[in-house]
């Protein structure tokens, strides 16, 4: 669709309003395509669905009816035009407000959007620089080896006369049930080996979100309101997940900590703030360093996802994915500044 007329508006609090207006002719081209797709899903007395006459539908359900069909066909089908026109960066659904629709006249409408402010990052790279250059090394003392060899023995641990819980010894034969392992030795060496993987992993963990926090406090752009509201959303829901892990009825757990949802979420807005300033930081730094996912790789671990979850949406998985290894890529860009 080209025969439309748009006039763009910066209003406050990073909202766009674009007016729009359809030719008469243009809009008229959309009725005989409206009362088609009524006409597919409604039936009448005496007429099968989908064989309903166009003339009836418009006797049945009156101008106003099929007016608003058409009216959103035509927008459906105006509106990635409209975007590409003023290179639009919309984060979320725009709100819709029809001015004018009557037959034979020109469809007008507004369309108000929530766009991303400009973001301008500090200098990521000495950021990263200055943290990842510090080396930390990893220790690992006997008494942790010691503490996990005892909760793997409390496994195959019984119990005494009194009641008491005895754990085994540890020999070689105990190992063995572990693991192919041919002595103890091993066996704690394998310990050693995890607790000091799970120790430098946390570590770059750490290193990582001290490096974007650093990043994000330097974001001066006011965040939409909407990109906090959506962050809110998904720590409440993994929040909710992880109680009903556990077990436990999400009401129950609010009823025991006397909190409601508002109250959390009061509480958690400066969090989900921090969040998604971090998430803006890592998306625009993959913009400027040109990082992107690769195709096999996506289809792969989608793949890996749904088929463990097979109830899950795949459009939401995908991109939830694609961020994921696409934030993976950036984590890596940024250690590599050390």
């Amino acid at each position: 669709m080209t025969d439309i007329k748009t006039t763009l508006k910066e209003l406050p609090d990073s909202l766009v309003e674009i007016t729009c207006e359809i030719s008469a002719e243009s809009f008229e081209k959309e009725r005989p395509i409206a009362l088609k797709k009524v006409g597919e899903e409604i039936s009448l007395p005496g007429f099968r669905k989908g064989h309903v006459p166009e003339s009836m539908i418009a006797q049945k359900f009156g101008e106003a009816f099929i007016l608003e069909e058409m009216a959103n066909l035509a927008m459906d089908r105006a509106y990635s035009e409209i975007l590409g026109r003023h290179k639009i960066h919309a984060i979320a659904m725009p709100t819709v407000q029809v001015k004018k629709l009557a037959k034979g006249n020109p469809f007008e409408f507004t369309l108000t959007f929530q766009v991303m402010p400009e973001i301008k990052l500090p200098d990521y790279k000495a950021i990263a620089k200055e943290i990842m250059a510090v080396e930390e090394t990893t220790v690992v003392e006997d008494s942790e080896v010691e503490q996990a060899l005892n909760e793997l023995r409390k496994q195959f641990a019984t119990k005494n006369d009194a009641g008491d819980e005895v754990l085994p010894e540890v020999t070689d034969e105990l190992a063995q049930k572990f693991g192919p392992f041919a002595n103890v030795d091993e066996f704690k060496a394998k310990i050693h080996e995890s607790i000091a993987h799970e120790k430098t992993t946390r570590a770059r963990e750490k290193k990582r979100m001290q490096v974007m926090e650093k990043i994000a406090d330097g974001i001066t752009a006011k965040l939409p309101q909407v990109l906090i509201e959506g962050e809110l959303e998904r720590m409440i829901g993994q929040f909710k997940h992880d109680v009903e892990q556990m077990g436990m009825k999400f009401e129950d757990y609010l009823a025991t900590t006397k909190k409601t949802i508002e109250e959390m979420r009061k509480e958690w807005t400066a969090d989900a703030e921090k969040r998604a300033k971090v998430q803006i930081a890592l998306n625009e730094i993959s913009l400027l360093e040109k990082i992107e996912v690769l195709k096999d790789d996506l289809e792969r671990e989608s793949k890996f996802f749904m088929d463990k979850y097979k109830d899950a949406d795949p459009g939401r998985v995908r991109m939830h994915l694609e961020m994921m290894l696409a934030n993976e890529k950036v984590f890596q860009f940024l250690e590599s500044q050390k």
